[in-house]
């Protein structure tokens, strides 16, 4: 049992946080090409929702990966029908989403500007802050106000 001295996390990423302001999209997800986390960034590629990957631009980001309900994690999913076999998932287009920043989320402002990483670690995160060519604008994004000290924090997404 967990006990809350100050203040309960701000959410869990991928989670939707507003499920009556939302456009969710089912995709196809690639079974060789597994998302790390729910809350971070996609593509498609051939026909398939999969993660932003090194060197993409924000043009390329159709949605946010979210979290089904009941869920499993994709390895899970991979290990149970076996690789190769592809499966669905759903892609936000539009709607707030929990997202996770990788850092302290309690000093982020009303408005702040999204960031996703597509260089160095973490690629297809959001973030708060510009890191030079590793992080691009999403301008069709903001966040709604700050997160919790572990990184949790709602972010409002359109395309």
């Amino acid at each position: 049992m967990t006990a809350y001295l100050k203040r309960m996390p701000a959410g869990i990423a991928g989670a939707i946080s507003r499920p009556q302001d939302l456009t969710i999209e089912p995709v196809i997800l690639d079974s060789t090409n597994l998302f790390t986390a729910y809350g971070v960034g996609g593509k498609y590629s051939g026909g398939k929702f999969v993660p932003i990957a090194s060197g993409d631009t924000a043009a390329v980001l159709a949605g946010i990966f979210v979290r089904p309900f009941p869920t499993a994690s994709q390895p899970d999913v991979v290990q149970q029908i076996g690789s190769g076999k592809n499966f669905t998932g759903d892609n936000l287009k539009r709607g707030y989403v929990n997202v996770n920043i990788g850092g302290d989320a309690s000093s982020v402002t009303l408005g702040g500007a999204v960031y996703m990483r597509v260089a160095t670690s973490a690629i297809g995160t959001f973030v708060a802050a510009a890191d030079s060519t590793n992080t691009v604008l999403i301008s069709n994004a903001y966040f709604t106000g700050p997160g919790d000290t572990s990184g949790n924090i709602e972010i409002a997404f359109n395309l």
